[in-house]
């Protein structure tokens, strides 16, 4: 089975045994695992503290929830949703980041889905940051505003530029339509990589006078 166009009525997207979800318990346990992480920008880390980075340079948003790495096999669920039009994975893959929560994690206001430009989300059909705010806001009863911020720049993919140019590439490429009305806003991603488009978003957040931004993505290179 080709995991990353072919999904299977009953059978695991990996392994294709049957399964009731998505994916099988026993290929969940390849790619989510419990992995100790930077609070702040979800980086692998050896202790459950801030790292060098975010010492160094505090992001404009406090903590970042992430349900795993960007790496084989779990990084060919996001290929498919992002790239093989397969939105209804958002689903499956929103509920299990909600269920990784911890209890502890502050529940923000609105949820804000990272906007794609108008050319991009015609090309693809969808925004998979906004299918996933969709599906967070049925299971935490939190709203989501997808009009509030919008992409006014049709940048280049993230994923394909090198690190050293992906806060370039982003800057400046988001507007807000009004002064925040909210105080505590949580940015929804796909995947996050240097942290340069939630970073971007945040910036913006709290200048219109959002007390804190937090991210929540379900992959994190």
């Amino acid at each position: 089975m080709d995991a990353e166009t072919i999904i299977l009525q009953g059978a695991c997207f990996f392994c294709g045994v049957k399964t009731s979800g998505i994916w099988c318990e026993c290929c969940e346990q390849d790619f989510i695992i419990n992995i100790v992480r930077c609070p702040v920008c979800a980086r692998r880390t050896t202790k459950n503290i801030v790292c060098g980075y975010c010492l160094s340079k505090q992001p404009n948003y406090t903590s970042t929830e992430v349900l795993f790495d960007y790496n084989y096999p779990g990084n060919l669920l996001i290929k498919a949703f992002k790239f093989n039009n397969r939105p209804e994975l958002a689903r499956c893959l929103a509920d299990r980041l909600v269920d990784k929560l911890s209890p502890l994690v502050p529940m923000p206001d609105v949820l804000i889905p990272v906007p794609l430009h108008t050319q991009r989300q015609q090309e693809r059909g969808y925004n998979q940051s906004l299918e996933l705010a969709r599906r967070i806001r049925k299971r935490l009863a939190i709203s989501v505003n997808s009009t509030w911020c919008r992409r006014v720049i049709n940048t280049e993919r993230q994923s394909a530029l090198p690190m050293k140019t992906r806060k370039k590439n982003v800057k400046d490429a988001f507007e807000l339509s009004c002064a925040s009305p909210y105080k505590h806003a949580v940015i929804i991603d796909d995947v996050i990589t240097t942290g340069s488009t939630a970073n971007e978003v945040a910036s913006l957040l709290k200048k219109s006078g959002c007390r804190r931004v937090d991210v929540w993505a379900i992959a994190k290179t």
